[in-house]
């Protein structure tokens, strides 16, 4: 069958494996290209064993570096190749669109998914749901069979790591099957008769992990026998769910769940900033007080809250939430509302830095322009350098003639928290500014500006 598939659909597999190296070297969605597949024009064609059944095979992909470990600096995507199948009863697969048949044969998914692979399903994998899926067998979620490639950015095929959380890559799927190599890859059958289907991640792991790959992580407070059994639930699919890595975002790393009788309390690292932050849920004490879906479980209001920190993390919570420095930890709520509309007059930006006099310590150079159209005219700037691997200095803080100083402020407050994510234990400055005290900057002892002890900021 594969080499049927490989064959009948030649040229289109050609373009289509054209579009995955550049969804791994890229990371980003492919740019517009008449020749790459849409979901109109892809490998799809009439089953090769089941009546009134046509196959579709289409993909999608996520970062793979926090779906497990790999060597430092490899950076891969990670691909699914979805094989679906609806009746022919529709003219094509988007007018089918939710009502999939899960009536494709082993045998046969994983054919159409060689054919497009070639050569990489020798490192692929079909993922394997979860047998007590229930009424979920029923959605389009689960009526497909989904084949998961690790490339390089170089478009090399990676084997999957043997931490790899496997149900962060499609939900309710708790493992997967390693597709046979072909007998020429004797390379490959070598490690896998050795070491198993997998990598060995045991010398790569990030020493804040688990050897599951989870987050290694701290329970404090209250003992989960200690809460009720609706509070308890709750706290242990919180727990389970914030060490996924990646769940909320790769720049979050929890370090401990501190349990209270009403909440739980998740301390985090962010990026490479040295503060430590921490975001609050609410635990229900008994069954009646679930609010609702997708809410009416411990299940639910866990993940209702991963999502929430999820987005917000994302957006700018760290800094635009209320803040609030509690025996050096800094506890992120809600900002406070404030009615009216929100000066959206001018906008920060960062600078790629083609030339730079110090380009080799540059650490983060920002403009600040009117936000129209256009971006423009830019109206202010900000930089700052490196001395050493903790130490920035804010060498740059201007705005044009006429600029309102509120921009002074934006400028300010962008570039202390862009350094402090970056790794800055302390921040300095020759500029004495109002601004800055706001932010947590004092006068140096010498005299020579202000400087920021960036774990001591509000």
């Amino acid at each position: 069958m594969t080499r049927l598939l490989t064959t009948q659909f030649a040229d289109r597999i050609a373009v289509y494996r054209e579009l995955l190296n550049h969804v791994a070297a890229t990371g980003w969605p492919s740019h517009p290209d008449p020749r790459w597949p849409v979901d109109t024009d892809t490998v799809e064609g009439p089953s090769l064993t089941t009546p009134h059944l046509r196959i579709h095979v289409a993909h999608s992909y996520q970062d793979g570096a926090d779906v497990g470990s790999f060597p430092a600096g490899v950076e891969p995507v990670c691909l699914r190749i979805h094989v679906q199948g609806y009746s022919d009863q529709y003219p094509d697969r988007e007018a089918a669109g939710t009502d999939l048949a899960d009536a494709v044969p082993e045998e046969e998914g994983e054919a159409w998914a060689r054919a497009l692979l070639g050569q990489w399903s020798d490192y692929a994998y079909e993922l394997t749901r979860q047998a007590d899926a229930g009424e979920a067998r029923s959605r389009m979620w689960f009526k497909q069979r989904i084949y998961v490639l690790f490339l390089a950015p170089d478009g090399t095929p990676l084997l999957a790591p043997d931490n790899t959380a496997w149900p962060r890559i499609w939900e309710r799927n708790t493992g997967a099957r390693k597709l046979d190599p072909d007998p020429s890859s004797t390379e490959l059958l070598a490690h896998i008769a050795q070491f198993g289907p997998y990598a060995v991640t045991e010398g790569i792991r990030d020493p804040h992990t688990e050897p599951d790959g989870g987050w290694r992580l701290a329970m404090t407070g209250l003992p989960l026998d200690g809460l009720t059994d609706t509070s308890a639930a709750t706290a242990r699919q919180l727990r389970d769910a914030v060490r996924v890595r990646g769940a909320v975002d790769s720049k979050f790393r929890p370090i401990r769940v501190h349990l209270e009788r009403a909440t739980a309390v998740v301390h985090f690292r962010w990026a490479r900033n040295p503060n430590t932050f921490a975001v609050t849920l609410r635990l229900p004490q008994t069954r009646g007080e679930l609010p609702g879906p997708p809410m009416d479980t411990p299940r639910g209001v866990a993940y209702e809250a991963l999502g929430r920190w999820q987005e917000g993390l994302r957006t700018g919570f760290l800094v635009r939430g209320t803040r609030r420095r509690i025996y050096g930890v800094i506890h992120l709520s809600a900002p406070p509302h404030t009615p009216g509309p929100r000066s959206r007059e001018f906008g920060i930006a960062e600078v790629l830095p083609l030339a730079w006099g110090n380009a080799e310590v540059l650490a983060v150079w920002l403009e600040a322009y009117v936000n129209n159209e256009q971006g423009l005219p830019f109206v202010g700037q900000a930089a700052a350098r490196w001395s050493d691997e903790t130490t920035a200095h804010v060498e740059v803080l201007e705005v044009t003639a006429g600029t309102p100083d509120t921009v002074v402020a934006q400028l300010a407050h962008a570039i202390t928290h862009r350094l402090a994510d970056l790794g800055a234990e302390t921040i300095e400055t020759p500029f004495r500014d109002e601004h800055l005290v706001a932010l947590g900057y004092v006068a140096r002892p010498d005299g020579q500006g202000m400087a920021l002890d960036v774990t001591s900021m509000p």
